[in-house]
This record gives C-alpha cells, sequence and structure tokens, in this order.
C-alpha cells in the first residue's frame, strides 16, 4: 500500500498593489531572494506537513521554524525556490521554474542530517501542485 504525502500551501503576504507580510518572514525572503539571483520577489508561502517528522533534526523536537516557498511570478515566467529556515539559518532545498518545469534539487539538502526530509519524487509534486494552483501563491487580498 502506497503512503500518501500530504501537505498544504498558505500564502504568507497580502495586500494587492503592494503585497505585505510579517517583517521576519519578509526579511528573509528578502535575503534568500537576493542571494538566489531574484530580483523582485513577489510570492511567500508556507508549506505545512500531515507528517509532523518532516524536516525535524531530531526526534521529539519541535520541526525547524517553517519550510517555505518563495520566487518570482510573471507574465511568461516563475521561479520558485523551497528552502527551510530556522532563525536567521536557512538550507535550501530545491528550485523549480515554470513554464520550463525544470527542478534543481540542491545539495544543502540533500547533505541536511533530519529525520524525514522530502525526496525527489514528493519535491517534484510540491512544485506540480504550485503549478497547477497558482493562485495559492498570490497574496491574499486584505489584511489577516
Amino acid at each position: 500500500m502506497k503512503a500518501t504525502f500530504e501537505f498544504s500551501v498558505e500564502s504568507l503576504l497580502f495586500g494587492i498593489d503592494n503585497p505585505k507580510g510579517n517583517i521576519e518572514q519578509v526579511l528573509f525572503a528578502r535575503k534568500m531572494a537576493e542571494y538566489e539571483g531574484i530580483p523582485n520577489c513577489n510570492r511567500l508561502a508556507k508549506l505545512g506537513f500531515a507528517e509532523d517528522s518532516v524536516n525535524k533534526a531530531v526526534a521529539g523536537a519541535v520541526s525547524l521554524d517553517e519550510t517555505l516557498v518563495l520566487g518570482y511570478e510573471g507574465w511568461s515566467e516563475s521561479v520558485f525556490h523551497l528552502c527551510i529556515r530556522s532563525g536567521k539559518t536557512a538550507i535550501r532545498m530545491a528550485r523549480g521554474s515554470f513554464p520550463s518545469g525544470e527542478i534543481v534539487m540542491y545539495e544543502d539538502y540533500n547533505n541536511a542530517i533530519l529525520l524525514n526530509k522530502l525526496n525527489e519524487e514528493q519535491i517534484k509534486e510540491v512544485f506540480d501542485f504550485i503549478w497547477n494552483n497558482m493562485n495559492l501563491m498570490e497574496p491574499n487580498p486584505g489584511y489577516v
């Protein structure tokens, strides 16, 4: 019997003309985007997992702060990055480009010591879901 992989995507930005969000998350996203060469980070969302052990460092520990999707959505192309934010540090997981469908796994994540890491198939499933549901990455229209 194949185990199901369940996750959710929640946009962390709000406002249409000038999207805003939690200052700590937005500053982190800007730094990561700059590091990744994204000039305009206009999408930021949090991934939630049904399985509590995903991206935990040790048994019984709280999961690292959050697994985030950040990037740029434009008229003809989009580039999103998956990463784990923990305090002031990060673990880069993967980059996905749309419409090409190219996914690049990062060695940072492959080498990270975590209890339950996503495999390449699961990361592809996350990107496919995001690309098929781009509206989930859009900023929420009003204040939360």
